[in-house]
């Protein structure tokens, strides 16, 4: 696939460590598509696409891309990625995100990295070197649900990409979103994770047919535990009218 953009604005709900330090928000997707095939994606719930989710292809001219508009975009934060993971199993073998990623983080954008793949830790070599620079995994439990992340690396693998992601220094965030009922226990993940965590983030389950009503319930006692443990979090707005702290 052959773009004419590859840094996009981008709409998303999203925050980082600076506070407001960068206003402007992108997107750099370097895959169509996501191999890993979430049966919660929003992504594919939302774009058409001719071929299975799945079936995911690079952007083939994102590194002279990438080249091109870091030099002539105003300053932001760049979500990398919002619409699929670019350290999916294709990458392994295509290099595409290490190679668009040498060339934002020698920019002076901040790189959000977002990803469910311990793949990314391939990459922690250049990463620390960097500060302008957050690495992010979403967090959905403390085990593996293959129901829901059928082709993902588990969540224990993402753990350990975590905890070595702190162990070198990298700022690091976690995004329970989304928090699956009956499965996704936010703070007993806050409990096991929050030395290696520098902030969070925390959504719901969208475009799969959740009474909101578990929301309602659960969610003041999250924010209880967070105000009581002075944790850094960003909830996303579907959740806020839910909050009574």
């Amino acid at each position: 696939m052959i773009r004419k953009t590859l840094i996009r604005p981008c709409r998303v709900d999203w925050e980082d460590h600076t506070g407001g330090e960068y206003p402007l928000l992108y997107n750099c997707n370097i895959y169509f598509g996501c191999q890993h095939d979430c049966s919660y994606c929003y992504s594919k719930k939302m774009m058409y696409w001719k071929r299975p989710w799945r079936e995911a292809e690079p952007v083939e001219n994102a590194v002279e891309l990438a080249r091109k508009e870091v030099k002539r975009k105003k300053l932001g934060r760049i979500m990398f990625s919002s619409m699929c993971d670019p350290y999916m199993p294709l990458e392994k073998d295509l290099e595409l995100a290490r190679r668009v990623l040498e060339i934002l983080l020698e920019s002076k954008f901040l790189v959000l990295i977002m990803t469910k793949s311990d793949l990314v830790m391939r990459d922690y070599d250049i990463i620390q070197k960097h500060e302008n620079v957050e690495v992010g995994f979403t967090i959905t439990a403390l085990k593996r649900i293959p129901h829901w992340e059928p082709e993902a690396p588990g969540n224990t693998r993402r753990i350990a990409a975590l905890k070595k992601a702190h162990e070198l220094g990298i700022k690091t965030f976690v995004s329970m979103e989304p928090t699956i009922p009956g499965v996704t226990q936010p703070i007993k993940i806050m409990e096991a994770l929050r030395r290696c965590v520098d902030r969070w983030i925390i959504g719901s389950l969208n475009y799969c047919g959740v009474d909101f009503n578990f929301y309602r319930k659960e969610a003041p006692k999250w924010a209880e535990y967070i105000e009581k443990e002075g944790l850094t979090v960003k909830w996303k707005r579907e959740l806020k009218p839910y909050l009574r702290v």
